[in-house]
């Protein structure tokens, strides 16, 4: 109807101008608003990819979330050496069909140690990477300023969003979090455009800690991906709001264990959904995880809080039954599974749960 209304009255002069200009804003927004709820691009079967996260580099002062220098380019030398190709997280999801060993590379907070020491080694090595910015912090002391990371833009390091404050969004009650989330990722957003000249569509979960409402408010806003902060690798049935990377600092930057991370597979489990796990202190967990079928495992492993643990899984050959309780003194636990296949592969799951109580 609008179309043919508009029709009838084009005629040489005033209305015609009014109609063309009608018709064109109305279908400018139809074509945004497509656009934004654009369907997620279908990753093939046979999809994987293992992502790094790193914080500081060269950085003494903080050692757990430091990677010095040496075992950085080692890092990078190994894998141009074996075959790996590296991308940012975007041109890796643009470019998933490309038939080679896939690696993504990501920095969070916009740390200056990153523009003095680790951008240099990248560069030197052809190595793509994405850095993911908290705005808030951007021209403090130990941070990036917004003319360094316009410098590394430019230059080809790929600009994701790590939130304004970098805050705990968890700790705000669930009828607030969403409202919270969402403020501060508009805050994020006026700046990154103010000062890059466009809003980043990749976004990093401070501390890895979020929910479906905060994934949802991005999915609302066309982020195309969101990282999380639990180990594992990147399927074609990974949430694309919800993908894993590994941490590489503190104790994680020893050849042996990148060697083992960069050459995992995924392992994919049903059961659970794609959220971390909320749950306090001393509370029972209890579920039942089914691995993938088509693959046989010659072992599996259960770890939990970091250590090996085989008092809270019970596996009965094509399913696993879980009962664990949450420290009383941590925030943060990982529960994770490893398995070796038949061809001595190594495969990796793993769920992170938050004790909200422990701020």
């Amino acid at each position: 109807m609008f179309w043919q209304n508009s029709i009838e009255v084009i005629q040489p002069g005033k209305n015609y101008w009014i109609s063309f200009i009608l018709c064109l804003l109305f279908f400018t927004s139809c074509a945004s608003a497509k656009e934004k709820q654009k369907a997620p691009k279908v990753l093939t079967e046979d999809f994987y990819a293992v992502g790094l996260v790193y914080h500081r580099f060269n950085d003494a002062r903080y050692p757990s979330t430091n990677t010095p220098d040496d075992k950085f380019e080692a890092h990078l030398e190994y894998l141009l050496d074996n075959g790996f190709k590296t991308y940012t997280a975007s041109n890796l999801y643009s470019n998933s069909n490309d038939s080679v060993k896939k690696i993504f590379i990501t920095i969070d907070d916009g740390l200056k140690s990153f523009y003095t020491n680790g951008w240099s080694l990248l560069k030197k090595h052809n190595c793509q990477a994405t850095l993911f910015v908290n705005t808030e912090s951007v021209g403090w002391g130990d941070y990036m300023n917004w003319e360094q990371i316009r410098e590394v833009h430019k230059a080809g390091i790929e600009i994701g969003s790590h939130s304004h404050q970098h805050n705990y969004f968890l700790n705000y009650p669930d009828s607030m979090r969403e409202k919270a989330f969402k403020a501060d990722l508009e805050v994020a957003e006026k700046l990154f455009m103010d000062s890059l000249g466009f809003i980043p569509k990749v976004y990093a979960y401070p501390y890895g800690e979020f929910d479906k409402q905060m994934s949802d408010v991005l999915k609302e806003k066309g982020y195309d991906l969101a990282f999380a902060q639990n180990s594992g690798v990147w399927s074609n049935e990974t949430n694309l709001l919800c993908i894993p990377r590994f941490p590489v600092a503190g104790n994680y930057v020893g050849m042996q264990q990148f060697k083992l991370k960069v050459n995992m597979k995924p392992m994919k489990v049903s059961g659970l959904n794609d959220y971390p796990i909320e749950l306090n202190e001393a509370a029972l967990f209890s579920s039942t995880l089914k691995p993938e079928s088509g693959h046989t495992f010659r072992s599996l492993n259960f770890f939990f809080n970091n250590k090996y643990n085989d008092k809270v899984d019970t596996f009965n050959g094509d399913s696993i039954k879980v009962a664990l309780h949450m420290p009383a003194s941590s925030r943060r636990v990982l529960y994770t599974i490893t398995a070796q296949d038949k061809n001595n592969q190594w495969h990796w799951w793993s769920k992170l749960f938050i004790n909200t109580n422990i701020r």
